[in-house]
């Protein structure tokens, strides 16, 4: 009689231990399931400030560059963050966060690439005007030191125009990102869409103005 007991409570023990495997692996898919869209719902509404924050920068701010570059860094640590769930969890979910961060990246990236650029103009513009303001004393070096200072002015609002076309053209998709994210998570916290189209008017018109600097200094003459 001892064998069949013997058995009984080895099957037993099986069975609980099966019972408690299958229990701590429904535990832990549902942890890795909450990690992920509390990472997915956090770091979506904190970019959303990120983003709120820098459109409200004005190009020429004193500070733009700095805060700029610092939320690029925190949104790609949230990026990176994120890509650590387990995506499969919620597909739908991780894809779309993803896809909003990857966009936000890109949008601070360009607005910090159009700051840079500004800067850049106003220091090149201001030198050739200083330089061309003394026209009266041209000799060759004079020549060259200006046929070098316009291309540098040039190049300069070559990339201002190229870096605010860019944002402008993410500014407007911005709203088939968001799109997204609504139909993954409908409460998620989201750029208004005023905000959005000001910025992208901002931008249109910002790129419009650097394309006529642009004009201006290609037929701009030399004093030979």
């Amino acid at each position: 009689m001892q064998a069949p007991n013997r058995n009984h409570r080895l099957i037993a023990g099986a069975v609980a231990f099966i019972a408690l495997a299958v229990a701590l692996g429904w535990l832990w898919g549902a942890k890795k399931t909450q990690d992920l869209e509390s990472s997915a719902r956090g770091s979506i509404a904190a970019t959303t400030v990120r983003l709120q924050e820098s459109l409200e920068l004005a190009l020429d701010a004193p500070d733009a560059l700095a805060r700029l570059q610092e939320h690029t860094k925190v949104v790609g640590q949230y990026l990176e963050a994120l890509r650590r769930e387990d995506a499969k969890r919620n597909r739908p979910l991780a894809e779309a966060a993803e896809l909003y961060l990857v966009d936000a990246l890109a949008m601070l990236r360009n607005q910090t690439n159009a700051t840079r650029a500004r800067a850049a103009t106003l220091t090149s513009r201001r030198a050739l005007t200083a330089h061309m303001s003394h026209a009266a004393d041209r000799g060759q070096g004079w020549i060259d030191q200006a046929v070098t200072l316009k291309a540098k002015a040039e190049r300069d609002n070559f990339d201002l125009r190229s870096a605010l076309g860019a944002w402008a053209e993410l500014l407007r998709t911005h709203v088939d990102t968001q799109d997204k994210v609504r139909t993954a998570l409908p409460p998620a916290r989201l750029l208004e869409r005023a905000t959005v189209d000001a910025a992208f008017n901002r931008a249109k018109a910002a790129e419009q103005e650097a394309a006529a600097e642009l004009a201006r200094l290609r037929q701009m003459a030399i004093p030979r």
